[in-house]
């Protein structure tokens, strides 16, 4: 495992505590006095974290020489350049055939390494754009939880750390060791679904189409079609779709339907109404509607994500 200059605690703490030595209470699920892997945690000491605390009881970068496996914690600013001793070591792991685990954002570290070329990646939601800019020959996934793409296997955002150790853990020592760990942790196994439902939306572009997607915002519940909303920007339905994609990047009807899916998903969250009337108040007219499109842009199903984000009411315990 390497440490660099803000590394995610968390992420660190979820790879040691996945593949390093088992606490007390595993004695109780299964008989395993020995850790299941040789790890060691290696950096440039010393290595300020996340947290401010700074790391130096740290193996030297070049211990990676031989290793198995490598793993990649998220870091605090992974666009920054690394350390050039680290990510030739990385690369020299790829060539002797290691198997690189990156974290979170740890998959720009394997970027700046240049051994994702071709490969199918995945890293935290919210650094898609700065991932396909920074790394275009890699082939970005961008809502997946992980992605195991042979040598290469990343994960997402911050907990989907956990999804990926337990992954790996099952591949290497089989499914039921893998839950047995889970049930440590007191984590699922696998999480159905992916970072889709996770991401929020981000700042709706502005341009000359502005007072256009005012109107569309406004009008959402409604019934849009695209002769509709030309007439209503004075353009031919021709011209609309055209300077729709080329200042969205969607078609005008990907773009309601995503807002509308916005929609939902606020009133899922924050209000009482029944998943029926979240449809028709977001504007989709059926719930088989919504249901469609809220498992193509949130990865989940309306049901799913109320349960997931609503929360637990004031005073209620679960059993």
């Amino acid at each position: 495992m390497i440490v660099l200059g803000g590394t995610f605690v968390l992420d660190l703490a979820v790879a040691v505590q996945a593949f390093g030595r088992r606490p007390s209470v595993f004695a109780k699920i299964r008989d395993e006095p020995e850790p299941p892997y040789e790890i060691g945690v290696c950096g440039l000491a010393p290595t300020p974290t996340s947290l401010g605390f700074t790391m130096s009881d740290l193996k030297p970068v070049d211990w990676i020489t031989g290793a198995d496996t490598v793993v990649v914690p998220g870091l605090e600013a992974p666009w920054a350049p690394q350390d050039r001793a680290v990510l030739d070591a990385v690369a020299r792991a790829a060539d002797d055939g290691a198997r690189l685990v990156s974290l979170c954002a740890g998959a720009f570290v394997l970027g700046q390494a240049g051994v994702l070329g071709g490969r199918r990646v995945t890293t935290h939601w919210a650094l898609a754009d700065e991932f396909r800019a920074a790394f275009p020959e890699a082939v970005l996934v961008e809502h997946a939880l992980y992605v195991d793409d042979g040598q290469v296997l990343s994960s997402g955002g911050m907990l989907a750390s956990a999804d990926l150790c337990l992954y790996v853990l099952s591949q290497d020592h089989g499914q039921s060791y893998a839950n047995d760990v889970s049930r440590v942790l007191v984590s699922p196994p696998h999480r159905a679904g992916g970072q889709a439902q996770y991401a929020r939306p981000g700042p709706r572009p502005s341009g000359p189409l502005s007072p256009v997607l005012d109107w569309l915002d406004e009008h959402l519940a409604e019934p849009l079609t695209l002769t509709g909303v030309a007439a209503q920007a004075h353009m031919s339905p021709r011209t609309l779709e055209r300077r729709f994609r080329d200042e969205t990047g969607d078609s005008l009807a990907a773009w309601i339907a995503r807002r509308r899916v916005d929609r939902a998903r606020a009133l899922l969250e924050d209000s009482r109404l029944t998943v029926t009337q979240v449809a028709h108040a977001a504007g989709f007219g059926s719930t088989e509607a919504m249901r469609r499109h809220f498992h193509t842009y949130a990865g989940t199903t309306p049901r799913t994500y109320r349960e997931t984000f609503r929360g637990a009411a004031p005073g209620r315990h679960f059993q």
